[in-house]
C-alpha cells in the first residue's frame, strides 16, 4: 500500500484562504455618532430657516422704507404746490393727505395727520443747502413727517417672520421738506452770426418750450430776456407775461461776433431792476454756440453776478461751443452746465431747467 503524504502548505497562502472563507467582521458605527449627526443637521436646518426669515424681513423693511420716502416726498411737494397757489395751509394739508393716501406703504395707504405738517420759510444758503425757519413768513416751505409706527394712523409694518426673530413689527419714520421757489429768471441768448438759420430756429423753439413749461407750474416766475453778439441788448424786462419772451425772440436780429460777457452784463442789469433777493431767488441762464471773442472775460462777470446772489446756469449748443469756459462760468455761479448737440436736446435742456425752477424737495 502506497501512502500519500500531505503536501506542505505555505503559511501565507493559508492565511489568505482563511481570510476569504472567514472574512473579518467590520465594526459597526456606534449609535451615538448617528444621533449626533442628526442633531447637527437639525441645527443647520434651523439656522438656514432663520437666515431665510431674516432675509425676507430685511427686504420687506427696505421696500417699506423706500415706499414711505416716496409717499412722503410726494405729499410734501403737493402741499408746497398748493400753498404757492392758494397761500392756505389747510388746503395744502388736505391736498398732501390726498396724495399720501394714493401711495401705499407695505400695501396700505399712508395716512398723515395734520399734526405732522410744519410750515415756514426756507432760504438757500452757501453750498445749495436750504435753511428752514418754522412759521417765518412769507411762507414758502412745508415739512412733512411720514410715519408707519404703532401710534400712527397707518400703524406699524408687520413682519412676515418677526416672531422667529423676536420682533413682530417695523416702525420706519422719514421726513421731507418741499419749497416753492419764486424766481426772477433772465435768459441770455446768443444771436451772433454762427446762430443764423437752423440754429436760431432751434433756439427759438427751445425758448418756447421753456416759457410753456413755466406756464404749467404753480409758481409765477418773472422772466427777462437779454441777447448778444459783439454787443448786447436788454430785450425784455422781467415780466409775468411770458408771451413777451417769445415775441422778443421773434424780433431779434442775428449776426456779428460773440461777447458772452456783455450779454451777461445786460442780463445783470435786467436782474437788478427786479425784486429784492430777500424775497426771490435770482437765476440767469446763459446760452452760446461759440467762443467768446469780444469784451471782458465771462468768468469775471460771473464772479460779480454771484456776489449779487445770482445763480448762473450755462448751456452750450453745437460742436463749436466753448464747453470748458462755460462750465467754469456755471461753477462760479453755483449752477449747472448743459450741452446740446441738436435742437431736440436743446429743448429738453430748457424744459428740464424750467421744471427745476419751481417746487423742489429741499430736505
Amino acid at each position: 500500500m502506497i501512502r500519500r503524504h500531505a503536501q506542505p502548505v505555505c503559511p501565507r497562502l493559508a492565511s489568505l484562504v482563511s481570510r476569504r472563507k472567514f472574512p473579518m467582521n467590520r465594526k459597526a458605527k456606534p449609535a451615538h455618532r448617528r444621533g449626533a449627526m442628526m442633531v447637527l443637521i437639525a441645527v443647520m436646518l434651523l439656522g438656514f430657516m432663520v437666515a431665510v426669515a431674516f432675509s425676507v424681513d430685511v427686504a420687506q423693511m427696505h421696500l417699506s422704507r423706500t415706499e414711505l420716502r416716496t409717499a412722503t416726498d410726494a405729499a410734501a411737494k403737493a402741499a408746497a404746490a398748493t400753498l404757492s397757489d392758494t397761500l392756505d395751509q389747510n388746503l395744502a394739508i388736505a391736498r398732501a393727505q390726498q396724495i399720501a393716501a394714493a401711495n401705499t406703504v407695505n400695501g396700505d395707504p399712508l395716512i398723515i395727520p395734520a399734526s405732522d405738517f410744519q410750515f415756514g420759510r426756507s432760504q438757500e444758503s452757501v453750498g445749495g443747502k436750504f435753511d428752514f425757519a418754522l412759521n417765518q413768513t412769507p411762507l414758502n416751505s412745508v415739512r412733512v413727517e411720514g410715519r408707519r409706527t404703532a401710534d400712527s394712523p397707518s400703524g406699524a409694518v408687520p413682519l412676515f417672520f418677526g416672531n422667529v426673530l423676536g420682533v413682530s413689527t417695523f416702525e420706519p419714520i422719514t421726513s421731507a421738506m418741499a419749497t416753492y421757489i419764486e424766481r426772477d429768471v433772465v435768459l441770455v441768448v446768443d444771436r451772433s452770426g454762427s446762430m443764423a438759420g437752423q440754429k436760431f430756429a432751434d433756439l427759438s423753439a427751445a425758448i418756447d418750450v421753456f416759457v410753456n413749461t413755466l406756464d404749467s407750474t404753480p409758481v409765477d416766475e418773472r422772466v427777462g430776456l437779454a441777447s448778444y453778439n459783439d454787443q448786447a441788448t436788454a430785450d425784455v424786462a422781467l415780466t409775468e407775461n411770458l408771451a413777451e419772451i417769445s415775441a422778443g425772440m421773434a424780433a431779434m436780429p442775428v449776426g456779428g461776433f460773440t461777447s458772452i460777457s456783455r450779454g451777461m452784463n445786460a442780463g445783470g442789469q435786467i436782474m437788478l431792476a427786479g425784486r429784492s433777493p430777500d424775497f426771490v431767488e435770482r437765476t440767469m441762464i446763459v446760452m452760446t454756440d461759440g467762443i467768446h471773442n469780444r469784451g471782458p472775460e465771462p468768468r469775471t462777470v460771473a464772479t460779480l453776478l454771484a456776489d449779487q446772489d445770482v445763480t448762473i446756469h450755462s448751456i452750450t449748443f453745437g460742436n463749436g461751443a466753448d464747453q470748458v469756459r462755460m462750465r467754469e462760468v456755471s461753477d462760479i455761479g453755483g449752477g449747472n452746465h448743459y450741452h446740446a448737440v441738436n435742437g431736440q436736446q436743446l429743448q429738453d435742456i430748457y424744459r428740464e431747467i424750467a421744471l427745476t425752477l419751481s417746487t423742489m424737495i429741499t430736505e
